[in-house]
């Protein structure tokens, strides 16, 4: 047992490892067989460090090894920027600011706030506001993640019975894809920041610009919040509901997707502590957004399961 826990306690080598990778797009560069000598002269990296990296990388099977020479595989092929279903800005994510967010996690469990903002000074997506590249960095990871979420969401949903569909804090609009897809004459619209917004190249979709704090333009009859209340607290969590039932006409619909944690068999308590440490909000049960939806002035209609972490809860004005 005591050399399971010696194990255990460096695990975040591997994971730091392969960030490290992507970071320094080593993958990119091995989808031809190089030696470390080749690459580090390609990419101006120190070769000996580099020969290390490698061979961790190796050992954790994340690169295929033969004779001296290194070459992604079927595990690392999908750590490639270019490859459609890249999951590289997904791995960067957990990297940085999350990292040093959860090395402070001591305070979040004492004071119950975010040990992100202790640390940066700033709630986390002001602090992204202010770092374009970092901001993008995210919505990358959430579109790569999004794409897998939420691509059979308009075969569970029949959305046709909608004249149009918005997407509210929809980031690079990959919900919003999947959903055109299936209905290519639904009119969609994503809303979410100008700065977001402006880098979104998805066809034959509305984009527009704002913040869903001030305001939702009235602009489509349903509207999707897809995990965007588990990053609020209450409080902030009720203002966009408020602000969405005052966008939707009578009898307009709501699509809340979520982790409800009543929903499923996996335990969410580290994804909760993870949301407490970076937002200060947790992730809830299903009553928990039905009792803040409908004192906004919702009516709960019914819910459906997506996938085995995600449920869609209906709600009409």
């Amino acid at each position: 047992m005591k050399n399971k826990l010696k194990s255990f306690f460096t695990e975040h080598w591997k994971y730091m490892a392969v960030s490290t990778a992507c970071k320094l797009n080593l993958f990119e560069n091995l989808q031809e067989s190089k030696t470390a000598k080749q690459l580090a002269k390609e990419l101006s990296l120190n070769e000996e460090k580099l020969l290390l990296l490698l061979n961790s990388l190796h050992n954790a099977d994340f690169l295929g090894k033969n004779d001296g020479f290194f070459k992604i595989n079927s595990l690392s092929e999908f750590l490639i920027e270019n490859n459609p279903e890249s999951l590289k800005y997904a791995c960067l994510n957990w990297s940085g600011e999350h990292l040093t967010a959860w090395q402070n996690l001591d305070f979040s469990i004492t004071t119950g706030k975010s040990s992100f903002e202790e640390v940066y000074g700033l709630p986390f997506f002001d602090y992204l506001n202010e770092n374009p590249e970092k901001l993008h960095a995210y919505h990358k990871a959430m579109y790569e993640y999004a794409k897998d979420d939420y691509k059979t969401l308009p075969y569970v949903i029949d959305f046709s019975n909608h004249k149009s569909i918005m997407d509210v804090g929809g980031s690079y609009g990959a919900v919003l894809e999947n959903i055109k897809r299936k209905n290519p004459t639904l009119e969609c619209v994503l809303f979410d920041l100008e700065k977001v917004v402006a880098l979104v190249s998805i066809p034959n979709i509305k984009k527009i610009g704002g913040n869903f704090f001030d305001k939702i333009p009235n602009q489509s009859d349903a509207i999707i919040l897809s995990r965007i209340l588990h990053d609020w607290n209450n409080e902030k969590a009720s203002i966009i509901l408020k602000k969405c039932i005052e966008a939707l006409p009578s009898k307009g619909a709501l699509y809340v997707v979520e982790n409800c944690a009543d929903k499923i068999k996996i335990d969410l308590s580290l994804l909760s502590l993870n949301m407490t440490a970076i937002c200060e909000s947790y992730e809830r049960i299903s009553t928990e957004y039905i009792a803040l939806s409908e004192n906004l002035g919702f009516r709960f209609d019914s819910e459906t399961p997506l996938n085995e972490l995600q449920t869609i809860l209906t709600f009409k004005k």
